[in-house]
């Protein structure tokens, strides 16, 4: 249905989640024979989109994914013969873009870019679930009942899961570090020495009081005002 020269084994999926232009992250999920390949899913935090930008937001996850991927292999190419080393993941034979023309020509820009132009890429658009291809004018639509776009859903709703599940994330771990900024006297640089040594207000609530005490800036009467400060926030 798609024109491909074969079916795709190795298809991956790409989708954008942010809020109000926050905590903008990006997905990459890969199915194998129709089947998640976990192994290789990939989160990506927008690291050069300001604002509320999906189409950015989609160039720049692109790029960072297939620009590691040809890093990969040139490095194993260069190794001696013989080596034995981790083996480069694949490029994919179908790439699923969440979105309609934009996404879609933001994510074939950034291919042509990179010399990856070959591998085949479609759109996917929600509301029709319609199928967009580079160089087509009209999209494809195949119905909901088709098989194909059954397996095409699964990859794109997989990737929609995987995208809110790190902005959720990443949004639940601001709300608790922002805990540690109503304690008196916190300053950053003891914020960011706990967060290093405990990773987390979650575990550092677990520590005991000789564990923070080792913190650098904490003695053990402010490591017994912090841990007395964050049970009687848990409360």
């Amino acid at each position: 249905m798609l024109g491909l020269p074969a079916p795709p084994a190795r298809i991956e999926g790409f989708d954008i989640s942010n809020i109000s232009g926050t905590f903008a992250v990006a997905s990459v999920v890969s199915f194998q024979s129709g089947r998640p390949d976990r192994g290789h899913y990939r989160r990506f935090r927008m690291k050069t989109v300001v604002g509320q930008d999906d189409f950015a937001c989609m160039a720049e996850a692109v790029r960072r994914r297939y620009s590691r991927l040809l890093q990969e292999q040139t490095a194993a190419e260069s190794m001696p013969e013989g080596t034995v080393g981790d083996q480069p993941t694949a490029l994919p034979d179908l790439i699923l873009i969440d979105g309609g023309r934009g996404q879609l020509n933001m994510a074939v820009g950034e291919l042509k870019k990179l010399g990856l132009e070959r591998i085949p890429v479609i759109g996917l658009a929600k509301e029709f679930e319609e199928i967009y291809r580079p160089g087509e004018a009209s999209p494809l639509r195949l119905g909901l009942d088709s098989p194909a776009v059954k397996l095409l859903q699964r990859v794109r709703d997989e990737s929609h899961r995987v995208a809110n599940s790190y902005n959720a994330q990443l949004r639940i771990k601001k709300i608790s570090e922002s805990i540690l900024d109503d304690f008196p006297g916190i300053g950053t640089a003891r914020k960011a020495a706990l967060l290093k040594k405990f990773g987390s207000v979650q575990r550092l609530r677990l520590a005991t009081v000789e564990e923070i005490a080792e913190v650098p800036g904490f003695g053990g009467k402010a490591a017994a005002e912090l841990k007395a400060f964050l049970l009687a926030r848990q409360a």
